[in-house]
């Protein structure tokens, strides 16, 4: 799954998206109630019965998947990160 880090967190050029998409769903009703810290959501999936989980930053994700590319597409820093849990 995907989740967010608090604003804080974040790197300074993705906070103005971040907060904007916040306030966004807010006012359509649908806001967000979470952010995590990578050591918070993979203490909640163990906690859930999630025995192997572990955090994948948003970083090493573009580093996997977007490295060479001769277009220079990248996704923005750390707007989301990736939880992996298995049972």
């Amino acid at each position: 799954m995907t989740f967010l880090l608090p604003l804080e967190l974040a790197d300074p050029d993705v906070c103005p998206g971040l907060d904007m998409a916040e306030k966004g769903a807010r006012a359509s009703g649908t806001p967000f109630l979470s952010f995590f810290t990578p050591p918070e959501i993979v203490a909640l999936a163990r906690e859930a019965g999630f025995g192997d989980a572990r955090h994948v930053s948003a970083s090493d994700l573009t580093q996997r998947y977007f490295a060479g590319r001769s277009d220079g597409l990248r996704p923005p820093g750390n707007a989301e990160e990736l939880l992996v849990a298995n049972i």
